[in-house]
């Protein structure tokens, strides 16, 4: 294959100055990545710049795609620069008032390149520098190092077959670094890019396949290690993975109000080629959600402003195939008792109506809902408009108000999918003519977890000697649920035992106004911090400052319940020492006295026994937390669990 880069006695010489370049001459193959290194003040820049088209040689020649390019003229040189090549330089050169996502999209508009495509390459090259999190930020609330790795997210983005960088790590820490070198590996030898960098860092160097040194304006080769180019067209790291299944994700809202279960879930999902669209029935507001940028692939919501688009759905199917849609009507009953549920169940028929239009225009094969109520009821619409199977979830929450067309819906369903044990055998008792096989059991992923250079995490600040006081954390939805009322009275014993301790509380809710008055009686206002809702990459600060964690939750007289808590998870996968109620989704996680505590619900006083224990115990809270990291790794087996979503998803499309 020929050369990408082809350079051939180069010279440069400013004026007044000795030459810059003597001689010049390198090839650089498809797929090569390139080091150059030298003292400063010794022409990498410069000769970086001519490669790149943005200097001109005083002599020599440069071939770059089997084109001569010192022989275009000015718009010619711009055009090729811009279709064919990416630069990273040592100023990130951000828009500061734009936000990440229009710093890195704003190549792909000036290409003319479609707003849907836009969206989802600009989210995949942010996932390569890790930075898809903060998609929302204005570029100068960012650090420098988080500005560098949106320069090259940019550079990436419009796909170019020639990358140049000027010290692209110069401004990060030796873990991120290490990660950007790792992708522009794998971007060069899966993707076919060629690459030149210039760089002081001998560890970065290590990672190219050739090394060059510029002294005294001669280019010396150090190594030379040509990789071996794939057999197949190669591919970018910006392309979609290909589709397996067409599937569409139905949600009531996308992204939930609290957690990260249904973003990672999508994310999984489309990694594997199951998931090609994400509808969510009800809407985030005018503006829309800004998390919801955080995907590699768009949302698609139904908001209030779509109602007439819903009754003109439900009313262009009731004239075109009255038959069919009243006859679905029939079958499914009211969700609620005497009619309560009516115009929920109206609405929910309507969006179905709705989504059977956008499936079809979008080649939707499967219907995947992630609850068991309106989003259920709207997928199976869709499902059975197009005849396409679906099937649903039901989680641990939705058991407070089983519907009574939940036997409909699960009998024509694919699969039936449980978040826990718990909820499984629940709904095995509420639907027994239903076929075993119908339920599955597929637990939620881990949500976030420790970074592997943390994987052996010194013990928790409060197992340290000398570290006072005790740090006790909760997380979750602030709701009666959640008993952290319980938690507080908890507290209250401790203090007047005299205990030193810090309780924070993290999230929000309907009970937090309450919750606050009731630590002001019980004099904890000192004691207690409300830290309110958390942007969820910075949670990990507050698993690695705590030394215990708290789940103290409870079914309520309406009948809701936590099933297994992603907080909960996060918390074991961080090594802490747990505390939890015997809620049989809870337990399923902890066990009594192995990966941590279980005390009974609504006992405050076994409650605050369980923590005066621990914080008496340094080293049981770190025996504790570290058999909590090995139980949850192996009860959320992550890649047992795609791949049996996987088999659903393919299963469903083969026997439709």
């Amino acid at each position: 294959m020929a050369p990408v880069i082809v350079a051939k006695d180069l010279y440069k010489c400013y004026a007044g100055f000795a030459p810059v370049l003597r001689g010049v001459n390198i090839e650089v193959q498809a797929g090569e990545l390139v080091a150059i290194m030298g003292p400063s003040g010794c022409g990498k820049s410069t000769m970086l710049h001519i490669l790149g088209m943005l200097h001109a040689p005083d002599a020599g020649s440069l071939e770059i795609l089997g084109t001569d390019v010192l022989a275009f003229n000015r718009e010619q040189t711009a055009a090729f620069r811009r279709g064919n090549m990416g630069f990273v330089m040592q100023s990130s050169n951000l828009f500061e008032h734009s936000t990440v996502f229009e710093n890195v999209e704003f190549p792909l508009i000036y290409e003319g390149i479609p707003p849907q495509e836009r969206w989802e390459r600009v989210i995949r090259a942010l996932e390569l520098v890790r930075l898809s999190a903060r998609v929302h930020y204005r570029s100068n609330r960012l650090s420098g190092g988080e500005q560098q790795r949106v320069a090259i997210a940019r550079a990436m983005v419009n796909n170019p077959r020639i990358l140049l960088a000027d010290e692209p790590t110069g401004a990060l820490d030796a873990r991120t670094s290490r990660l950007i070198m790792e992708n522009f590996r794998t971007l060069c030898h899966t993707g076919g890019v060629s690459m030149v960098l210039v760089t002081h860092d001998p560890k970065m160097a290590e990672y190219c396949d050739s090394i060059y040194t510029l002294e005294d304006g001669v280019l010396h080769c150090r190594r030379r290690e040509l990789p071996p180019l794939p057999e197949h067209e190669a591919q970018t790291l910006l392309q979609p993975p290909p589709p397996v299944v067409r599937g569409a994700l139905v949600a009531e809202r996308f992204p939930e109000a609290s957690g990260r279960n249904l973003m990672e879930e999508a994310h999984r999902l489309h990694a594997a080629g199951l998931l090609s669209r994400i509808y969510a029935i009800r809407g985030s507001g005018l503006l829309g959600n800004p998390e919801g940028y955080a995907l590699p692939l768009a949302v698609r919501r139904i908001g209030s402003w779509h109602f007439f688009s819903v009754c003109a759905a439900l009313f262009r199917q009731l004239r075109g195939s009255s038959h069919s849609l009243w006859g679905l009507w029939r079958d499914l009953p009211v969700r609620s008792r005497w009619g309560r549920g009516l115009p929920g169940h109206l609405w929910a028929f309507g969006c179905g109506a709705l989504l059977a239009r956008w499936g079809l225009e979008e080649k939707i094969e499967f219907m995947y809902a992630t609850g068991a109520h309106s989003e259920a009821t709207a997928s199976w619409v869709a499902a059975r408009l197009l005849g396409l199977p679906f099937a649903f979830s039901v989680r641990a929450q939705d058991l407070a108000r089983p519907g009574n067309d939940w036997a409909v819906k699960a009998a024509q369903a694919v699969f039936v999918r449980c978040d826990t044990g718990a909820t499984l055998q629940a709904l095995r008792e509420l639907l027994p003519e239903l076929p075993e096989d119908r339920l599955v059991l597929l637990r939620d992923p881990l949500t976030l977890t420790p970074p592997e250079d943390d994987a052996d995490m010194p013990l928790p600040s409060g197992v340290q000697q000398g570290a006072q006081p005790l740090q006790i954390l909760a997380v979750g939805t602030i709701s009666a649920r959640k008993g952290y009322d319980l938690l507080l009275r908890a507290c209250a014993q401790l203090r007047a035992r005299g205990l030193d301790f810090r309780l924070k509380i993290v999230g929000q809710g309907p009970e937090r106004l309450r919750l606050r008055w009731l630590a002001w009686r019980l004099g904890l206002r000192k004691v207690v911090d409300f830290a309110g809702q958390t942007p969820h990459e910075n949670m990990a600060d507050f698993y690695k400052k705590a030394d215990i964690f708290v789940s103290p939750g409870r079914r309520t007289g309406q009948g809701d319940a936590d099933g297994l808590p992603s907080a909960l998870a996060e918390a074991m996968a961080f090594g802490l020492a747990v505390v939890v109620s015997d809620l049989p989704g809870l337990t399923e996680a902890v066990e009594d006295g192995k990966s941590g505590l279980v005390t009974p619900q609504n006992d405050a006083a076994a409650l605050a026994q369980a923590l005066e224990r621990l914080a008496a115990q340094p080293g049981e809270r770190a025996r504790l937390g570290n058999a909590a990291r090995t139980r949850i790794h192996a009860l959320l087996d992550e890649q047992e669990n795609e791949s049996r979503l996987g088999a659903l998803f393919s299963r469903a499309i083969r026997t439709a």
